[in-house]
């Protein structure tokens, strides 16, 4: 009887921890698609956005051409597309516009 206690009490906690740690990895995979997000202001190259989302540790993006030129959308697999940064370029491969968004 104490033996699947202590099995259950250690499963329990185990299971805590594991959450814990998920959990910081989400928050800094979100803080990435945010964070990285403001640094692409109007007019930086498409040579510095991809540098810049390069580094990023928990990131995915993609490039879409457009009728205006291109847009890269940007998220992580961590926390499910939830939040994501959408880039829009010029025909130059100049940014025009950068927002992040969450989508509940």
């Amino acid at each position: 009887m104490l033996r699947r206690r202590t099995i259950a009490l250690a499963s329990g906690v185990l299971l805590m921890l594991v959450g814990i740690a998920g959990g910081m990895y989400w928050n800094e995979a979100r803080k990435e698609v945010i964070y990285l997000c403001g640094n692409f202001s109007e007019g930086v190259g498409l040579d510095s956005v991809r540098r810049q989302l390069d580094t990023g540790t928990f990131l995915r993006y993609a490039e879409h051409p457009t009728t205006a030129g291109k847009r890269i959308v940007v998220d992580s697999h961590l926390t499910r597309g939830i939040y994501r940064c959408v880039i829009d370029l010029d025909r130059s491969n100049r940014v025009i516009r950068a927002a992040s968004s969450h989508s509940p």
